[in-house]
């Protein structure tokens, strides 16, 4: 028999995959219904897939290239193809972000479909269910559980990291995979929204608008784009989650930002034919609350005309429009962050299988292992694929 260890969107997949290839599948999962993070994801609609891989924006700690085999090992289109016409699961195009959602708009769909079709395939489900050791046994493996042990030929852990704990993941697969002997990456929220304390732009709360960050870590240098959202106790949206793991990872990281898509060239020239307000002139391609803001802290006037315009004021105004340091201070950890960074070394397990070099009979794939994409469906795409890979191997075996 081969146990599944974890209901999320990786172990799911596997069990789908294992019990296709004739395998005999039990799937045991922590919380009552398993696929939390899919029910949450997308603001409960599920953003099952991106429309491109970008494998140049996934971060992992291990050898780039086993990322990059194990993310298209399963091409996206094929993806599509298996939710689309084995589950019956249509998918719709949202054009302005290039992310594919369930046509119902339901991630309950998504989940259901999921585990429907695994079960049709045969394979068994138990929830309420937590795997509290794992230890290799004459014939395979014994899994102990909180039901007693169960006797397995194959392991799948599909166990997900550390983040949004409400959901179920609590690091145990992690430890279990470390106590065999598997290299871990030290783990870390990854996608999470950044605090400001003190929160000096709460009065701008609720105020969204598309950016440009750029995070300096010593040498390296990363950028992103996309929405920015300004909370109550810092900043969100998908530009600064994804830009987030610098951070998290260097608090002496500087992160800038660019307010729009103008260049302090551009800017220069908007200003340089402006014949009116500077802040009417500014309010034309940003928030008013946030040009307020702005011209507050550099000292404009907000009675101050384009052509009245200071040298100094002109060039404080064209620096915090383009290259603004973002006062970042903290995180939001792993209870707000939407992946674990970090995680099973990718040297630790084969490339094609994912079987774990350790262990015969041991499978790892998901958010276990040591690898994150952006926002937008890529961290699905990499627990579909890992998941589907894991579950064939293990059945083959």
């Amino acid at each position: 028999m081969i146990v599944v260890v974890g209901a999320g969107a990786a172990g799911v997949m596997a069990t789908i995959f294992a019990a296709r290839a004739g395998g005999q599948v039990l799937t045991i999962e922590r919380t009552a219904e398993g696929g939390q993070k899919i029910l949450i994801s997308g603001g409960g609609r599920c953003n099952v897939l991106p429309t491109q891989l970008v494998p140049e924006r996934f971060v992992t700690d291990s050898a780039p290239h086993l990322m990059r085999g194990m993310l298209r090992s399963w091409p996206l289109a094929q993806q599509r193809a298996f939710f689309e016409n084995d589950l019956g699961l249509p998918l719709a195009l949202e054009a302005d972000t290039g992310k594919l959602f369930p046509a119902s708009n339901r991630a309950r769909d998504v989940r259901d479909a999921l585990v429907g079709y695994a079960r049709a395939l045969g394979a068994q489900f138990q929830f309420n269910v937590s795997l509290t050791g794992l230890e290799p046994a004459a014939d395979g493996w014994t899994a102990h559980t909180t039901r007693g042990p169960i006797q397995a030929s194959r392991v799948v852990l599909a166990t997900g990291g550390l983040s949004v704990p409400a959901t179920g993941s609590d690091g145990g697969g992690l430890r279990i995979a470390e106590s065999l002997g598997h290299r871990v990456h030290a783990v870390y929220p990854a996608l999470t929204p950044l605090l400001s304390d003190p929160p000096g732009h709460a009065s701008l709360s609720g105020v969204s608008l598309p950016v440009r960050l750029r995070a300096r870590a010593g040498t390296r240098v990363v950028e992103t784009s996309g929405g920015f959202l300004f909370t109550h106790r810092g900043y969100s949206g998908p530009s600064v989650l994804d830009i987030s793991h610098v951070f998290v990872r260097n608090r002496d990281a500087a992160i800038r930002v660019q307010w729009s898509r103008l260049n302090a060239l551009e800017w220069q020239a908007v200003l340089a034919r402006a014949g009116g307000l500077v802040m009417s002139t500014m309010s034309a391609h940003l928030p008013q609350r946030l040009v307020a803001q702005l011209m507050a802290e550099v000292g404009v006037p907000a009675e101050r005309r384009a052509a009245d315009l200071r040298r100094v004021e002109r060039i404080g105004l064209i620096a915090g429009l383009t290259s603004y340091p973002l006062p970042a201070t903290g995180d939001e950890g792993f209870k707000k962050a939407e992946v674990t960074g970090g995680g099973v070394a990718l040297e630790d397990v084969d490339a094609k299988t994912l079987a774990s070099r350790k262990h015969p009979g041991l499978f790892v794939c998901g958010e276990i292992l040591d690898a994150f994409g952006p926002i937008g469906g890529h961290n699905f795409a990499w627990a579909w694929a890992t998941g589907r890979l894991a579950g064939a191997a293990a059945a083959a075996h």
